[in-house]
């Protein structure tokens, strides 16, 4: 899965209702703060789980001649958007800054920043992401047919059009509160490499401060490691 661009509704931090700037993290897994690590350097200890929420861009673009009807255009058919996703349990629609999920509601519409599109000066464009929660019976092909219908469900105002417009990409919610466990299991494997060694030997772990990361292990989990490195060494 490759990085997908967010090239519109781009929008302030102060801009934004305090509820959103105090959300808990949502991270996407292959987003700009993911970091790709060769197999071999992954530790040992990883705690396996499914994504919390599979998304994709969805691009909407509105060619209308004049410039405020492009705006009102695409301005209803966002709102229509956020509207019918109100309405659903497993549909939400969001926003990206730098990694990082930002719940767009209705009330957020007007605030945004439409983009042109390069190659045509007469048409705005406006980049969203869309969401739906990966259930525990789900497939990749099940949980994205759910974000299809939702789009193809839309009733375009205007010149507008919705489409997906990236590939589809997984994210994990506060993955900060996976360190005990993950610190648990890293301790538990030290005891045992330990036992297995002897009393003549030590074990050393090294880079227990470093933070949670992640990276994809199947079409729809997640592996969660914090790097460390562990050596075991003759006791002095």
């Amino acid at each position: 899965m490759k990085l997908f661009a967010i090239v519109a509704l781009l929008v302030a931090a102060s801009a934004l209702p305090a509820a959103a700037q105090d959300q808990v993290d949502e991270i996407i897994v292959t987003g700009s703060r993911a970091i790709e690590w060769d197999p071999d350097d992954v530790p040992v200890i990883q705690l396996e789980r499914r994504a919390d929420n599979l998304v994709v861009a969805v691009r909407v673009v509105n060619d209308t001649r004049d410039a405020p009807g492009r705006r009102n255009e695409i301005t209803q058919t966002l709102r229509a958007m956020a509207r019918a996703a109100a309405g659903r349990a497993d549909i939400d629609l969001s926003i990206e800054d730098d990694g990082t999920l930002v719940p767009l509601t209705e009330d957020m519409v007007s605030t945004l920043t439409l983009g042109m599109d390069p190659g045509r000066s007469d048409t705005s464009v406006a980049s969203l992401v869309v969401k739906t929660p990966i259930r525990a019976g789900d497939t990749l092909d099940a949980a994205s047919e759910r974000i299809e219908a939702f789009v193809e469900g839309i009733d375009p105002v205007g010149r507008s059009l919705a489409d997906v417009s990236g590939d589809w990409q997984l994210t994990v919610i506060n993955p900060a509160q996976y360190r005990a466990p993950i610190l648990a299991a890293i301790s538990a494997d030290a005891r045992a490499t330990s036992a297995t060694f002897g009393e003549g030997y030590a074990v050393e772990v090294e880079g227990l401060s470093n933070r949670v990361t992640w990276r994809q292990s199947g079409p729809l989990d997640l592996a969660l490691f914090v790097p460390y490195k562990m050596t075991v060494t003759p006791r002095r």
